[in-house]
């Protein structure tokens, strides 16, 4: 789903803002997740605790989209 390419090596608060938003909309997007605004800007500033809440989010969406991969097999799995 992550094209590298499209990402810019970042120390700026800036460019990482960019990369962010970038990342939001090509990818998470395609697993219908949205990382908020304010939850970016948290991360760029490296508030504690912050990535474990985007991971946390992660994951949530990741086992919702596979329990429904799992249960639309049907009786036969």
């Amino acid at each position: 789903l992550v094209e590298l390419h499209s990402f810019v090596p970042a120390s700026s608060t800036a460019q990482k803002l960019a990369n962010w938003g970038h990342l939001n909309r090509k990818v998470l997007s395609k697993l219908n997740l949205r990382v908020p605004d304010e939850l970016i800007r948290q991360l760029v500033q490296s508030r504690p605790g912050t990535a474990e809440q985007v991971l946390l989010l992660l994951r949530d969406r990741i086992e919702e989209r596979r329990g429904r991969s799992h249960g639309a097999g049907g009786a036969g799995q």
